[in-house]
């Protein structure tokens, strides 16, 4: 619990210095430390994949990705009529489906840049990864939630579609984006869940009604009636089951790795000019082990 308090501390300073970036003219030149305050990887892993050097195949499949979970979600807006945003579920598939928006401009950005030119701006690529932190953990929670509470749920088209193959597409995206996923950055989807947190119990201050007529969102979320199993519900979802899952997102990028290094032929592959080859390697800094990047000689 002090490890994610002290995380969330440090990702709230990032995430304010990240707010502001878009109030400046243009990026100051000084790297991305200066701004995140952590070590960032190449811009490249941001905007291509580390499997091939075609990335024709990797930006039809951005763009796929979010033309299909955008369509989704106009679909959901009229179907759970005008209590769309106080459904989590909605929220998270909200987050899914900017991620992929996000990521197919900025590699149809980077894929028709001009010569000469960076593509992206660092700040850019920096919120991308943000949004990309929330949704994955985000939609692995609300996909295990969802299937395995002792809560009865409505199973048809819209549910496998929010809550089953969003999973899928994000384990998929997980291992063949370049993405990297990091254990202290679990402070943007615990932020994501604690801001609906916040919202459930302003809704309920309110006096607003649920889906069903009832001063509630969710029946176990009810703070007239069990107003301890709601805090201990959303308490444990915000700052335990959403670390969780955000560790297996990072279990899945490690993996992802150890793919790359056993099965790519460094002898044959050729990266695009300028990509770094992502391979899992680390070096000791400050009595820590830290992962970095190898570089093609």
């Amino acid at each position: 619990m002090t490890i994610v308090l002290r995380n969330i501390r440090h990702g709230l300073q990032k995430l304010t210095s990240c707010i502001a970036w878009p109030c400046r003219g243009k990026d100051s030149g000084k790297g991305w430390r200066a701004y995140a305050g952590e070590p960032v990887p190449d811009r490249t892993d941001f905007t291509t994949t580390p499997w091939s050097s075609n990335q024709r195949l990797f930006v039809t499949y951005r763009v796929a990705c979010a033309v299909f979970t955008l369509a989704i979600l106009i679909w959901s807006v009229p179907t759970d009529s005008n209590r769309w945003i106080t459904f989590y579920s909605n929220w998270v598939y909200s987050t899914l489906t900017l991620h992929f928006c996000w990521s197919a401009v900025v590699c149809l950005q980077d894929y028709r840049k001009p010569a000469g030119h960076d593509g992206p701006s660092e700040r850019t690529l920096y919120i991308g990864w943000v949004i990309y932190d929330m949704a994955m953990a985000t939609s692995l929670t609300v996909s295990a939630e969802y299937w395995f509470s002792p809560w009865p749920v409505t199973i048809g088209l819209r549910s496998i579609l929010r809550h089953g193959l969003n999973s899928l597409m994000v384990v998929v995206d997980v291992l063949l984006c370049g993405f990297p996923s990091r254990l202290n950055r679990v402070v943007y989807p615990v932020l994501h869940q604690a801001v609906y947190c916040v919202f459930v119990v302003f809704y309920w201050l309110g006096g607003f009604r649920g889906y069903d007529g009832k001063q509630y969102i969710y029946s176990f979320a009810d703070l007239n009636t069990v107003p301890l199993q709601t805090v201990i519900i959303m308490s444990g979802n915000t700052f335990l089951v959403m670390p969780v899952f955000h560790a297996v997102v990072c279990a899945l990028y490690r993996a992802r790795l150890k793919l790359l290094k056993k099965f790519r032929n460094i002898n044959t592959y050729e990266p695009p000019k300028g990509m770094p080859i992502q391979t899992l390697e680390t070096e000791i800094v400050n009595d820590k082990i830290k992962e970095i990047n190898v570089t093609q000689v």
